[in-house]
């Protein structure tokens, strides 16, 4: 799906007031930088709650956080995520596909069942992450960090595997922990 189609950053927000994943009638002010747990304004923020059942699919949310939070049958199809924080969270047949999840960082996430089909994750950090039954195919890899270990767990093309920026051990906790 084309960046054209997907909702502005202003109507994503407003989707998410709907579905009561996001409070009062505000609209956050986009970070101009990747968040941090610790931010005083963080933006768009997914927070020690669980997200269920609910389709986020062509939605404008770059540098979002997630934190400690369990989503689960969650679709976010076509999602521009750029540069958000995902680490701390359980992802449970989730479907990220055709997303953009470009220097998103992943580290000590759980993701199990989920799809990255044609998604974009290029230079996302992926170290220290776990995958199971994980669909990668088409999926951008060039730039992405992970551990040699992590990578012969997964199935990749013999193109994506040549564009994965390899790295013998794991990376170091992210904060927020």
């Amino acid at each position: 799906m084309g960046e054209n189609l997907r909702h502005s950053y202003e109507e994503s927000c407003k989707v998410l007031q709907g579905l009561g994943l996001l409070e009062g009638n505000r609209i956050p002010p986009q970070p101009q930088r990747q968040p941090r747990h610790d931010d005083d304004e963080p933006g768009v923020s997914i927070f020690r709650i669980s997200v269920e059942k609910v389709s986020l699919n062509n939605l404008s949310l770059a540098r979002t956080f997630f934190g400690r939070s369990e989503i689960r049958s969650v679709s976010f199809k076509g999602t521009d995520l750029t540069e958000s924080i995902l680490c701390w969270n359980d992802f449970i047949e989730v479907d990220f596909a055709d997303a953009d999840l470009s220097r998103c960082d992943l580290r000590a996430a759980n993701f199990r069942n989920v799809k990255f089909v044609r998604s974009n994750l290029t230079a996302a950090e992926l170290r220290n992450a776990s995958f199971e039954q994980c669909d990668f195919t088409d999926a951008n890899m060039d730039g992405t960090k992970l551990t040699r270990m992590q990578g012969w767990k997964l199935k990749l093309s013999e193109q994506q595997r040549k564009g994965i920026d390899w790295h013998w051990s794991g990376a170091d906790q992210p904060p927020g922990g």
